[in-house]
């Protein structure tokens, strides 16, 4: 069943200008669709504003990430599963990525094996990757916690690959 491209548009219409993500998860989910579905079907897909070079360091529309992201959904649920499957595994991949350059210093680094000050870092961890949205972390135990996402456009299912 393709992408629901119902809630695609609301998530559009939720983005505002300046609404930004690095260039980082672009060119990670075209790894996948490259490494799933082959160098082709990612020529094909990468018509349009998806043709230009993405720089991994930049930042670029979440409304080209939110098109880029249910359209991989459409090319790789045959292969992968259902579209949330596919958000997990760009999610997954993403902050493998993400973890091994930017991001390396902050969880690496800061965090040190810790959970709850993962979690508590989110937000700064998620304003070096996009420009909108707030994130807060609340412990409700030693093992548990809630984080809570207002203003995000992207998928939950992603999220739960993060």
């Amino acid at each position: 069943m393709p992408a629901n491209k119902v809630d695609l548009a609301a998530r559009l219409t939720a983005a505002h200008p300046g609404d930004n993500v690095l260039g980082l998860f672009f060119t990670t989910v075209f790894q996948i669709v490259e490494q799933q579905a082959g160098p082709t079907v990612l020529t094909k897909l990468r018509t349009g504003e998806l043709a230009k070079d993405y720089s991994e360091l930049r930042m670029y529309p979440v409304q080209d990430f939110l098109h880029l992201i249910y359209q991989v959904a459409d090319v790789l649920e045959g292969k992968l599963g259902s579209p949330d499957v596919v958000f997990r595994a760009c999610g997954e991949l993403s902050m493998t990525r993400y973890n091994s350059g930017p991001g390396r210093f902050l969880f690496g680094v800061l965090v040190r094996g810790d959970p709850h000050k993962l979690f508590s870092m989110a937000q700064i961890g998620y304003s070096t990757a996009v420009t909108y949205g707030r994130r807060e972390y609340k412990p409700t135990s030693p093992k548990a916690g809630v984080l809570r996402a207002n203003g995000e456009m992207i998928p939950s299912p992603y999220h739960a690959g993060v």
